[in-house]
């Protein structure tokens, strides 16, 4: 009679899973319906066209954010400069890099940017501290 109690049990956590912390949102998840295209400066169809990789500015001096960041692309970089993304054009800003290469963020060379990558984009462009995402074109 225990062993069909201990199945039944066994069975029941299996299925609804263990407390609320399945039905607790997830801050970090990315977006998927609501993305801030208008921070988009690009399509995920033209997402790839560019020289390799996205821009954006951050604030320098914040070291959570470049965690952050970091969860979404480990490959991201953050370093001074401008850049098309014009993070010079205020100061303590850093220019940061998300790499576009194929076949691990893109469907072809310079093509369309896979779902994940594009729900990266659409996070990112949600953080506050990113006014703009761009594509890199090195001239």
């Amino acid at each position: 009679m225990w062993q069909q109690r201990w199945w039944a049990l066994l069975a029941l956590v299996l299925v609804l899973g263990c407390g609320d912390a399945a039905d607790a949102p997830d801050p970090d998840a990315a977006v998927t319906g609501d993305c801030p295209t208008a921070e988009i400066m690009f399509t995920q169809a033209t997402g790839c066209t560019n020289d390799g990789s996205v821009e954006f500015c951050i604030p320098d001096g914040n070291a959570a954010l470049i965690a952050r960041l970091e969860t979404y692309e480990s490959a991201i970089s953050c370093a001074p400069g401008g850049g098309r993304a014009g993070c010079l054009a205020t100061p303590n800003l850093l220019l940061c890099f998300y790499p576009t290469g194929f076949p691990q963020q893109c469907e072809a060379l310079h093509g369309a940017m896979l779902d994940h990558t594009w729900q990266n984009m659409c996070a990112i462009a949600a953080l506050p501290e990113v006014t703009a995402i761009v594509h890199t074109i090195l001239e």
